[in-house]
């Protein structure tokens, strides 16, 4: 991982060419991906640019945003529930002036989007089982479940982003459930899931045996890179990439991951 650039990536993200039948994935860090078409059509999931949480939690990032929200020019943002390191809610404002971009997710994101400035017809509210078009990106909420304690979040939700033959799933922040495998199995070709296994969360041998259940041809592990190795409550943290890596691979002996890097498209072509 190489998490200590603070040179933005997003003329990158922005002027790196997407081959048909192709779809590039850019890591953010934490949970942040954004998903780029052939087409150009770019959504953007859970991504965490400021320093906000030192507020919320008192928590502060480890290493520097790789863009800002006053930057870019998404289609869409997505966020998969309402915690500050998924739906940053110091982005939401300079996210809002750039006329094109849209928010989607559950009802508890959609609150607060509307109130940081997407008015009107710019956001959607999906709920497990809703689907809409961005572009020529078809994204689909399912199953999630995190239920964290102090900040509980029932209306939480994961993602199936479709992008022409590629279907990409995102976690966000869940246990295991067996609702998740009902909703993903199958279906998935790439799987960008989280496997801190701390405050609600999957750990990397339960990450990697829904990995083995959806039969993913590629496993992403995330939720990882943004906070310093010293905060308090990282020490439980399941953060071991070759523990995924070499479970995903008992379980699938012929199964890829992908350990995302900061500034380098996950290409599938």
């Amino acid at each position: 991982m190489s998490a200590g650039n603070s040179e933005s990536i997003w003329p990158k993200i922005r002027d790196t060419p997407v081959p048909a039948g192709a779809v590039h994935i850019w890591w953010l860090l934490q949970a942040g991906f954004v998903i780029k078409s052939p087409s150009g059509v770019m959504v953007c999931i859970d991504p965490y640019l400021t320093d906000s949480v030192i507020t919320s939690y008192g928590v502060a990032r480890g290493y520097p945003a790789p863009l800002s929200a006053d930057e870019t020019e998404f289609d869409a943002i997505m966020a998969t529930h309402p915690h500050d390191d998924h739906i940053d809610p110091e982005t939401l404002i300079p996210f809002s002036k750039h006329a094109k971009t849209r928010y989607l997710g559950p009802f508890s994101v959609i609150k607060l989007a509307r109130a940081g400035g997407f008015y009107g017809d710019r956001t959607t509210t999906l709920n497990r089982g809703d689907e809409v078009m961005v572009g020529d990106i078809k994204v689909q909420a399912v199953a999630a479940r995190h239920m964290f304690g102090p900040e509980p979040t029932p209306d939480a939700t994961g993602y199936i982003i479709t992008v022409g033959k590629w279907r990409i799933y995102h976690s966000g922040d869940t246990e295991y459930d067996a609702t998740i495998v009902d909703d993903t199995e199958g279906r998935v070709d790439i799987s960008l899931i989280c496997i801190n296994g701390i405050t609600g969360n999957m750990d990397t041998k339960e990450a990697a045996f829904l990995a083995w259940r959806q039969g993913t041809k590629l496993a992403v592990p995330m939720h990882f890179g943004l906070w310093a190795e010293n905060v308090e409550g990282q020490d439980d943290a399941t953060l071991d990439l070759d523990e995924f890596t070499d479970t995903y691979k008992k379980l699938e002996p012929n199964g890829k991951v992908a350990i995302p890097t900061l500034g380098v498209p996950i290409e599938m072509r």
